[in-house]
């Protein structure tokens, strides 16, 4: 039926109001009784019988059945997994974008977020992300090897692994990871002692607690399933501490502790200071007495040889070697002492007697350790006029 010379799809030039579309009437409000009334009409022409009748119903039907299926579509964003599910059981994964699956009571859908990552803190809550923290005793207060007492604080990130097991293995998985990591933790610190714990041990504590952790949540999985719903991908330990009722007498104990170690440190230091100085001064003394080593034997080689030399002169000429030598000891012997000059001519019968100055000799004789000035000078004899012999 061609419409376009019958006023629009209304007919007879009428307007959706009931009245033309054009003239001076436009102006006016509709009448919602006409609309009601006109309605009703159509209605009467698509169903004769009225609602009761056979055709309304199954137009009725058609319609909500054609709403239902509809409302099985939905929307998977970006890092997220659509999973199907049909009569309560996994069926199927979707991808990102417009997905359908059997609306509810047949089926339903199920969007988890995969590439989101969730935290949870074990040994206090905080109201707001990065806000005040409230710490939980009965999580944070764990019990060494040697029966002392730590506060420890952690906070756990982790992913979404297998959406499968995600949905139908855990009731609730922030109450099953805080779980895991806390008796993970508890079991390390357990078998650990106080010092350890509060000290060097924080790492350790961090990368076994988190393997530990792991392979608890991997058994929280449905029979026959491969992988665990949750990968842990940090553990945290934020704070591990003595509980604050013995802080200050733990202060007291790490100054004390710091205290010993200044006083070791500064032992040490002054050993390898003193030690290095006797090596030192050890060190100098065998290269000085190398050194005396070997000039003593150089002289003794050097004295050897000069022997031998000699003794090869004196084999060849004896006499005359047997003088040099004479000259050249008293040479050696009369060079640093005074010497005292006596003429034999001035000795005769009739000359004046010698007269030897024992005081100047005894007063000019050189101590011990000094040296003459002039070893060859001589004292000349004086002869005292009218002496008699």
């Amino acid at each position: 039926m061609a419409w376009n010379n019958q006023g629009g799809p209304w007919g007879n030039g009428q307007s959706p109001w009931g009245r033309g579309g054009g003239g001076g009437g436009g102006n006016q409000p509709p009448d919602f009784e006409e609309m009601i009334r006109r309605g009703q009409d159509r209605m009467k022409s698509i169903m004769p019988g009225g609602f009761g009748s056979g055709r309304a119903i199954g137009l009725i039907a058609i319609v909500a059945i054609a709403l239902w299926l509809v409302s099985g579509f939905y929307v998977v964003n970006a890092g997220q997994v659509g999973v199907n599910i049909v009569f309560g059981r996994f069926v199927s994964q979707t991808t990102p974008g417009l997905r359908w699956n059997w609306p509810a009571p047949i089926g339903a859908s199920e969007t988890p977020d995969v590439s989101t990552r969730y935290s949870v803190t074990v040994g206090y809550r905080t109201e707001v992300p990065g806000g005040p923290k409230r710490a939980i005793p009965e999580e944070s207060q764990m019990l060494t090897g040697n029966e002392n007492i730590v506060d420890l604080q952690a906070t756990v990130f982790w992913r979404i692994k297998d959406v499968e097991q995600f949905l139908f293995g855990l009731s609730d998985p922030n109450a099953s990871v805080k779980n895991a990591v806390e008796a993970a933790i508890r079991e390390i610190i357990g078998r650990s002692s106080f010092e350890y714990a509060i000290t060097q041990g924080k790492s350790a504590v961090e990368s076994e607690a988190r393997d530990l952790a792991q392979q608890m949540l991997d058994s929280y999985k449905l029979p026959g399933a491969e992988n665990g719903a949750i990968s842990i991908e940090q553990l945290s330990v934020e704070q591990v501490q003595p509980p604050a009722e013995v802080m200050e007498a733990f202060r007291d104990v790490q100054k004390a502790r710091a205290d010993r170690e200044a006083a070791i440190n500064g032992a040490q230091a002054y050993f390898n200071q003193v030690t290095q100085e006797a090596q030192g001064q050890a060190a100098q003394l065998v290269r000085q007495a190398e050194a005396y080593k070997e000039e003593k034997v150089s002289i003794a080689q050097g004295d050897a040889q000069r022997f031998l030399s000699i003794y090869e002169e004196y084999r060849q000429s004896p006499d005359i070697t047997e003088r040099r030598l004479y000259l050249e000891t008293m040479g050696g012997i009369l060079a640093n002492m005074n010497k005292i000059l006596i003429d034999p001519a001035s000795s005769g019968s009739g000359g004046a007697v010698p007269y030897l100055p024992l005081d100047q000799l005894l007063k000019n004789r050189p101590q011990s350790g000094e040296t003459v000035e002039n070893p060859t000078s001589a004292q000349p004899a004086t002869s005292q006029p009218g002496a008699s012999q």
